[in-house]
């Protein structure tokens, strides 16, 4: 068998990103987590490069995350291509890009194996996303720089059925080309849809100076408006799909970083986090969490919403003026607290490389824990973090080019 030892970033060779992956030696393992069949267990999607330079995605159970080392082979139901994962109640969403526009879902049988609940393959071009909505559907999301309309589906969550299909013309969002997704929460009334211009032939991001979110009624999926924030630039940004995230009391916060880490080519305006008021469709006049203060000038482009106004961010510790385009490193965790602007990080846990990925994907919440894969030295580490007294704690090592979905089922 192939023991994948050397990580290095998946950034842009595959999806825009740059950077080459790991070539492997063969040796044994007797020390290896067998996989799991049963209920409470954790389930990761792993991805392996294959000599053609295609990968392949393995969705794996392990019952134990936190010693041995674990890896995909001989298990697990496998995808080719480049997908993307959600977990929304208990089962696996597989968004698959890269040529293939489908989504489909994984969930345990009688038995307590995985196995493929079907999906759709009809869409014109691949989903963006999905979400949960808060009357138990999911809303997907098509944007394409090749086409001139945003569409956007809700869908039956246990048949994978289309419900509903609603089209609004992108020149509604911008008279710039080049809309690229960042993020999308379903509030009551409305879907907040957010955005940033990037050039299709270049990436160049030349319109930096607003922070825009579309609102659309829910859920007759309609048009309804664009909202504007001139305090700081544009919401999100390229692949992380963190720009727009939704607390308790359905309030939406709005990340804007203009990162050159992820995918900004200038940067005009402060870093910082924006609220839409529950049920409002403006930004809130009062509320701006300014990161040069709180965070000495750095930023981020991840957040994974973990409850009572708390989000685990991956920070970058470099200023944006001196972070190496497309690299989105180095990363460092740290709990945010939205309601009285503090930040606090993890210390245990190294700086480390990301993926320019949902961090709602690949880290895991569980209770009073974080589950994340860091990469540190030439290999791949799960690291445990305790929500209670921000620490942390090194579990198994992952025999994998990179993690792109950690679950619970």
């Amino acid at each position: 068998m192939k023991k994948f030892k050397k990580f290095s970033l998946l950034l842009i060779s595959s999806l825009l990103f740059g950077g080459s992956l790991l070539l492997s030696s063969c040796s044994e393992d007797d020390n290896k987590t067998d996989e799991f069949q049963g209920e409470d267990a954790f389930a990761l999607s792993l991805a392996y490069q294959g000599t053609d330079g295609n990968f392949t995605y393995y969705t794996v159970k392990f019952e134990d995350v936190m010693s041995g080392s674990l890896s995909a082979f001989g298990k697990g139901i496998d995808q080719l291509g480049y997908f993307t994962y959600n977990q929304i109640g208990d089962k696996i969403y597989s968004i698959g890009g890269m040529g293939t526009n489908s989504l489909i879902g994984l969930e345990n049988d009688a038995n307590g194996d995985l196995y493929e609940t079907g999906g759709i393959s009809s869409f014109d071009n691949s989903l963006n996303d999905v979400v949960e909505t808060e009357d138990g559907k999911l809303l997907g999301v098509e944007i394409s720089s090749t086409s001139d309309v945003v569409v956007l589906h809700t869908l039956d969550a246990a048949s994978l059925t289309v419900n509903a299909t609603s089209t609004t013309a992108v020149s509604n969002l911008t008279s710039a080309s080049g809309p690229s997704f960042s993020g999308m929460v379903q509030s009551g009334n409305y879907v907040y849809l957010s955005y940033y211009i990037s050039d299709p032939a270049t990436y160049a991001t030349n319109h930096t100076d607003v922070a825009q979110v579309a609102v659309f009624s829910y859920p007759e999926l309609e048009f309804v408006k664009i909202i504007e924030d001139t305090r700081t630039g544009p919401i999100g940004g390229f692949g992380t799909h963190s720009g727009l995230i939704k607390d308790e009391s359905g309030n939406v916060y709005a990340l804007s970083h203009s990162n050159p880490a992820n995918g900004f080519s200038q940067f005009t305006k402060e870093a910082a986090i924006l609220r839409i008021n529950s049920g409002a469709t403006e930004f809130d006049p009062d509320y701006f969490f300014a990161f040069d203060e709180v965070a000495e000038g750095k930023t981020t482009a991840h957040l994974l919403y973990l409850g009572n106004g708390k989000v685990l961010a991956e920070m970058n510790m470099k200023a944006r003026a001196d972070q190496s385009t497309w690299s989105d490193s180095p990363l460092k965790p740290a709990i945010l607290d939205l309601n009285v602007q503090t930040i606090d990080y993890i210390d245990e846990v190294p700086e480390h490389s990301g993926l320019g990925r949902k961090l709602a994907s690949t880290a895991l919440h569980d209770g009073n824990y974080v589950y994340m894969c860091i990469p540190e030295d030439v290999s791949l580490y799960v690291y445990r973090i305790n929500l209670q007294d921000y620490t942390a704690v090194k579990g198994a090592e992952v025999e994998a080019n990179f993690v792109a979905g950690f679950f619970k089922l």
